[in-house]
């Protein structure tokens, strides 16, 4: 199983054989996953949450590193592609981003994450934190696209796995610095928020203009019926539900919902405490000032009137904000 990982050098081929082969191990993580999380946060109902604080803020600096070495690694040989065979080659033909020892062994490790980047739930469950929808289910999701659409050779994914990079190398630093109390101006956490929907819209024009060119050309494109459809399915998905909480948060009216948040987090316990972020893998974050996810429902607890109106007007879709991996 580690061969790969430590032998040299890089084989696309084998690369894609092992994501083939580990595809139903996947799957099973994904259901163990599920599982998992809902079975502790039942459990841990009763119970006093964990600190954590420690293991938290190791756990966000190996992210954080991670992600920043792939982008590193990725971005030189991303753009000498688009350099040299134009930014259409980089999402409609197999090259050296996806095969290049370097940068196309980086992609691989992206796929691969997928599957240890599951136990970030469990600090939310295990601290007793706010567990919403959309961070159960982008996770439940992200891997399976990720080793589809690598093994079948899709060659739009590589956009996907270099934004992603990206956007995470920022979160999991701001993560870190959070869970070693490094305070945090709230705007980095909306800029952050703003950088995800541009993400995904990146994404889309990506996609449209693939399959705009497979309509009107006869020319033979690396993409799959199935891999296309998933990685379709899940931007739009995230695309309709980061946009509809950016939207609630900061536009309606007038931000009003993000400022009475601001103020009512501004003090508790006779101290600053800052909750608002954004999530693993882009998703907007922390928006509970309340002591439990009960507390959200019922609108009881220490958080101000503020607090339990925009808990109140979060749409049953979303589900309910978690707090986020800082302490």
């Amino acid at each position: 199983m580690l061969d790969i990982f430590l032998s040299a050098p890089y084989s696309h081929r084998t690369a894609k054989q092992w994501l083939i082969d580990y595809e139903p191990f996947l799957l099973k993580c994904v259901l163990i996953y599920v599982v998992t999380i809902f079975t502790i946060k039942f459990i841990m109902g009763s119970r006093k949450p964990f600190g954590l604080q420690g293991p938290l803020a190791i756990w966000n600096a190996i992210l954080a590193v991670f992600s920043i070495a792939g982008f590193v690694f990725i971005t030189p040989t991303f753009f000498r592609v688009i350099s040299q065979k134009g930014i259409q080659y980089t999402y409609t033909q197999i090259n050296e981003i996806h095969t290049d020892k370097t940068a196309g062994y980086w992609c691989f490790l992206w796929c691969v994450s997928k599957i240890p980047e599951l136990i970030d739930t469990l600090f939310i469950v295990l601290r007793k934190k706010p567990l919403m929808f959309m961070h159960w289910y982008h996770h439940t999701l992200t891997g399976w696209f990720a080793f589809v659409t690598f093994y079948e050779d899709n060659a739009y994914m590589v956009w996907v796995v270099w934004l992603n990079y990206f956007i995470h190398a920022w979160m999991y630093s701001y993560y870190c610095a959070r869970a070693v109390n490094i305070r945090v101006p709230p705007q980095f956490a909306q800029l952050l928020t703003a950088a995800q929907i541009v993400q995904f819209v990146i994404t889309h024009f990506v996609m449209g203009h693939l399959l705009y060119l497979m309509a009107t050309t006869s020319r033979k494109y690396a993409v799959t019926g199935r891999g296309f459809a998933v990685g379709a399915f899940m931007e739009v998905s995230y695309l309709l539900l980061w946009f509809r909480f950016f939207y609630i948060s900061y536009i309606a009216g007038g931000g009003k919902k993000y400022a009475a948040h601001q103020n009512a987090m501004s003090t508790k316990n006779g101290r600053v405490e800052q909750k608002i972020g954004p999530g693993v893998f882009g998703e907007p974050i922390p928006l509970s000032a309340l002591n439990s996810e009960s507390e959200l429902k019922n609108g009881e607890g220490k958080g101000a009137s503020g607090v339990n109106e925009f808990a109140a007007s979060i749409p049953p879709c979303i589900g309910y904000i978690r707090t986020d991996l800082g302490p």
